[in-house]
């Protein structure tokens, strides 16, 4: 099977949206909320955990996204983000963590908790409102899959083996939906697939590399820089390749993509470097939650993912 995907989901635009800021010092709780306010976002703010969960048990659907500190009294942001990501109804709204520490093992206690967004101290605006337009786009395409999950029935669930060319970032997610769907974990495979092939279009086809991407998206013209570049004459042809394939313990998904390769290594994991940053983190949950083997091949234009059904 070998066909093209083209239909279209886009995120909703982040203004407007409605934030929980849970921050115990009141001047630092001034100074976030000013720089969310002045982006158009609502908040309400909590002096601490305890506080905070009372207000999301009262009102589960308020809010698209938490930004709390990390050390409070009586209960601490990741006590917090652990009672959110255990509870169905609020497991969904992304929480950027406030912290000091920046050591590796405070950022894997709270990748475990399911926590992938830091904002280091002292604050940054730039900083925050990248990390906060990342959370938000990101909890929208992953609702955006949960409801198609919920509506509709995979038109591949019987496929074997199958052969597409994509070369858009709109058929990258439909893309992701369709094969990650029949995995035994769709949730966690559709967002593991997208992250890895919109990797091969834009860091493989359209070169655009890890800080430039920071750059776009914290300025909001992360999407219209690669629609310019889809349209330059050396990328019209550029495609990614990707290979799928049933076998009776496992399925297995190629990924190729038509650029030189990059240094793949670094990106496996979350490093404290990346952690307080808008992007850089899609890999490593690919590998971390995604599926059971992530490898990349050659010189990193082409990854293999697998995972086992037995």
């Amino acid at each position: 099977m070998r066909t093209n995907i083209e239909f279209q989901i886009r995120p909703e635009k982040t203004n407007g949206i409605r934030v929980l800021l849970v921050e115990d010092e009141p001047a630092n709780s001034a100074i976030l909320a000013s720089y969310l306010e002045n982006a158009g976002y609502l908040v309400d703010e909590a002096p601490d955990g305890i506080a905070a969960w009372k207000i999301l048990e009262e009102k589960p659907s308020a809010y698209r996204l938490i930004v709390t500190d990390k050390r409070m009294p009586n209960m601490n942001g990741l006590e917090l983000a652990a009672r959110i990501k255990a509870d169905k109804r609020l497991s969904n709204i992304p929480v950027i963590m406030q912290t000091g520490d920046t050591s590796q093992d405070e950022f894997l206690k709270g990748i475990k908790t399911g926590v992938y967004y830091y904002l280091a101290k002292p604050y940054d605006e730039t900083t925050l409102l990248a990390l906060v337009r990342s959370a938000v786009i990101e909890r929208e395409r992953k609702e955006v899959f949960e409801r198609r999950l919920s509506s509709q029935q995979n038109a591949l669930a019987n496929l074997a083996r199958g052969e597409f060319f994509i070369r858009t970032p709109d058929e990258a997610q439909n893309m992701a939906f369709l094969l990650g769907s029949i995995f035994p974990r769709p949730e966690l495979a559709i967002s593991g697939l997208y992250e890895l092939i919109i990797n091969g279009i834009e860091h493989g086809n359209l070169g655009l590399g890890y800080e430039k991407k920071g750059a776009f998206l914290s300025e909001g013209k992360w999407e219209a820089e690669i629609e310019r570049r889809l349209l330059l004459a050396d990328n019209l042809n550029k495609k990614v390749f990707i290979c799928f394939e049933k076998f009776p313990d496992r399925f297995e998904i190629t990924i190729t993509d038509d650029g030189p390769g990059f240094d793949w290594q670094p990106y496996l994991e979350i490093e404290p470097s990346r952690a307080t940053h808008g992007n850089g983190r899609g890999i490593a949950k690919a590998n971390l939650l995604g599926f059971d083997e992530v490898n990349y091949l050659g010189p990193g234009n082409q990854v293999k993912i697998i995972s086992y059904t037995k």
